[in-house]
């Protein structure tokens, strides 16, 4: 456990730190800009919601094309790439390795910023496919998978060439992950893109991909953050690595099939068994929340650090939104919130609570390692924890407790439609869109806080070059003046 060892020197950690230095820059800086786009594109449909005529006379930007657009823009580009570089990190600090092949590993990513700006462009272009998670065209996917398959093959000879050869609990959620992922996006993509299956079979392939990326792929980077980052941070060993085991079957086996639920256009068994599944995995939540508990017992915010706090509100959302959807999937309760904003909240408290608020302190932590320089000023990075922490609880509450108010309007006869609206729809929508302004506000603040960071490394390995060249220069010029030795004095 990193934690724990101390067979490495401070020179040793910083020398595997530094061979990941400008690759993790790259895929840092690029999944806050996403993270900066995306949550644009949401706060402007957030504002369509209760004034359509906002930029009604643009086509690009509408309430159907911005919902997409933002939510495969931070997905892809923000939770997907900064999971790479998070994950790169910790397996090379678990394992005592440096990165091998940082040349293949920056192509990669540059290949897929590309992929998924053209996915971004071609939604706004009208050329979505209209499933959720996979709305780029279909010569998006192709693109993907190479850029996946550069990344991903440089994870796995790096995890190889590790000298630490036992295993942590992070690295059995990480490598998971990393298999994982390639496996659902030729599935789902070849089926639902390339060449459409048909009738309800979308449906149900759509929510397995669904649940396939949230609960497995980006669950798994969220778990295996919480697991390394708790307990390093408060200087303690994981309390039990078993319960880890046990959640991880767990959630493996019943996790792929927890997106859909009773009482859609369905065979009543898929919802049936989603609903089970969706129980299960509350339950292995509820196991690795006891888990940590009993890691960081006692352990207050002030000594933990502000990375702390992070890791902390992530491990709650995650935990939140695992009980939430299990309750959903009851028959009572999805028949009130079908149609609402409540599914989208749970979305919501997933990948902006959960993994968005995982990745946000990883990159707190080990970009200052990586690159020898502090964060200029951590003021700001306190206001981001704020901000982006209050926002993200507003859209949250304000989705999931208008969206239940909806619901229970809908199905009651005796309340008119409009006054659902009025009453159950429009106040949560506007307190949804404050939220989302604080979450712009804190990525703004965040994307400023990185480049920052990246231009200051940059400067110094410059400066540090072209002094290492002057006493190259200055040494070679001194032995030119230096006379030469007679014979005679030989």
């Amino acid at each position: 456990m990193d934690v724990t060892q101390s067979s490495k020197s401070p020179s040793d950690w910083t020398e595997i730190d530094s061979s990941y230095r400008f690759p993790t820059l790259f895929l840092a800086s690029k999944a806050v800009a996403w993270l900066l786009l995306g949550s644009i594109f949401s706060l402007i449909a957030s504002i369509k919601m209760h004034s359509p005529s906002f930029l009604a006379s643009c086509p690009w930007v509408t309430y159907g094309v911005m919902i997409p657009a933002a939510l495969n823009a931070v997905v892809y580009g923000f939770a997907l790439q900064g999971a790479f570089a998070a994950l790169l990190w910790i397996t090379m600090r678990l394992g005592q390795v440096k990165l091998v092949g940082p040349g293949y590993l920056f192509i990669g990513s540059a290949l897929w910023n590309i992929g998924v700006l053209l996915g971004v462009i071609g939604i706004m272009a009208g050329h979505g496919s209209g499933h959720t998670y996979l709305e780029m065209p279909g010569f998006v996917s192709p693109i993907l998978f190479a850029a996946y398959t550069l990344i991903g093959g440089i994870a796995l000879v790096t995890f190889h060439k590790r000298q630490v050869r036992e295993l942590y609990p992070s690295q059995w959620f990480i490598f998971a992950a990393l298999y994982w992922f390639p496996w659902i996006l030729t599935a789902g993509s070849y089926l639902l893109v390339m060449s459409p299956v048909r009738g309800v079979t979308q449906m149900i392939i759509g929510g397995w991909y669904a649940s396939g990326l949230n609960v497995i792929v980006l669950g798994f980077v969220g778990i295996a953050i919480i697991q390394y980052m708790l307990p390093k941070l408060t200087k303690r060993d994981l309390h039990n690595g078993y319960l880890s085991l046990f959640s991880f079957w767990i959630i493996m086996l019943f996790g792929g099939f927890t997106g859909l639920l009773p009482g859609q256009s369905l065979p009543s068994w898929v919802g049936s068994l989603s609903a089970v599944c969706s129980v299960f995995v509350a339950f292995a939540w509820l196991v690795l929340a006891y888990n940590i508990y009993r890691t960081i017992g006692g352990v207050s915010g002030k000594s933990g650090g502000l990375s702390y706090k992070f890791i902390y509100f992530s491990a709650a959302a995650g935990l939140l939104s695992a009980v939430l959807t299990a309750w959903a999937s009851r028959a009572s309760v999805a028949d009130v919130i079908q149609f609402t904003l409540f599914l989208p909240g749970l979305k919501w408290l997933h990948l902006y609570g959960f993994v968005g608020m995982g990745l946000l302190g990883c990159i707190h932590y080990f970009l200052p390692k990586i690159t020898g320089i502090e964060w200029s000023r951590p003021a700001q990075w306190t206001a981001i924890f704020w901000t982006y922490a209050i926002g993200t609880s507003l859209v949250g509450i304000a989705f999931l407790v208008g969206g239940w108010k909806h619901g229970k309007g809908l199905i009651d006869p005796e309340t008119p439609f409009m006054d659902v609206v009025r009453e159950g729809i429009a106040p949560f929508v506007r307190m949804s869109t404050v939220g989302e302004l604080l979450v712009f506000v804190a990525a703004a603040l965040l994307c400023w806080n990185v480049t920052t960071l990246f231009c200051r490394t940059y400067c110094s390995c410059l400066c540090l070059g072209g002094l290492s060249q002057n006493k190259a220069g200055t040494s070679s010029e001194t032995k030119k003046s230096q006379p030469k030795k007679s014979s005679k004095n030989k």
